[in-house]
């Protein structure tokens, strides 16, 4: 078992920093396909934990021993723990890459953990992934002002409401709305559609009731 630290310097590797609040510190990735994920993970409340690059292991192939790191490591609430391996769908079809990841997946079972491979094309789906990618840029947002307060009664007391209704009524304009109100979304108070709606138009929200 081993580590590879994204962390040490190289000039023949590019890394991409990801802030994240859920685990409280910023993840390196090796890719952007890998940074896209994480989006994805941070807003999934099925998932307690996650991080990139975890402690390798050994898998046999055609008669060899070959180190593997995956690319991430998921903790769901449920205890379950997953590897994942990130990887465009132009890439998956080759009949040696299937062999390979299958080898790789059976070292893993052995581990107690199962090996998912993810693509560019269940990670790079919009509008949810441009709508994370939205809602992480309001992250850094912390507490909840008076002005959010008052945005969140007046949702509740309507049940669900668009956007421009909302910041029409509080008389914001639509920078200080998607501020204040996708700050509520993140930290959990105010929910919208987020496969469906495009947040920089016109979205649904509804408050999120204890």
């Amino acid at each position: 078992m081993y580590i590879r630290n994204l962390r040490k310097p190289s000039p023949n590797k590019n890394v991409f920093k990801f802030a994240s609040a859920k685990v409280n510190e910023v993840i390196m990735c090796e890719s952007t396909l890998e940074f896209d994920a994480c989006f994805h993970h941070e807003y999934n409340d099925e998932i307690e934990d996650y991080g990139s690059q975890p402690e390798g292991f050994k898998y046999e192939f055609n008669g060899k021993i070959f180190p593997y790191t995956p690319d991430a490591l998921i903790l769901y609430k449920n205890s379950n723990e997953k590897y994942h391996e990130y990887k465009p769908y132009s890439q998956i079809s080759s009949l040696l890459f299937r062999a390979k990841f299958k080898a790789k997946r059976k070292a893993s079972l052995k581990l107690g953990r199962e090996l998912i491979l993810v693509t560019d094309r269940q990670i790079r789906v919009n509008p949810i992934l441009n709508n994370l990618k939205l809602l992480h840029r309001y992250s850094g947002v912390y507490g909840v002002n008076t002005v959010q307060k008052e945005l969140l009664n007046l949702i509740q007391k309507s049940g669900a409401m668009k956007f421009n209704d909302v910041s029409s009524q509080v008389g914001l304009s639509t920078g200080e709305a998607r501020s204040f109100l996708y700050a509520l979304i993140h930290k959990g108070f105010l929910r919208a559609d987020l496969s469906r709606d495009d947040l920089t138009n016109n979205p649904t929200l509804w408050p999120v009731y204890d």
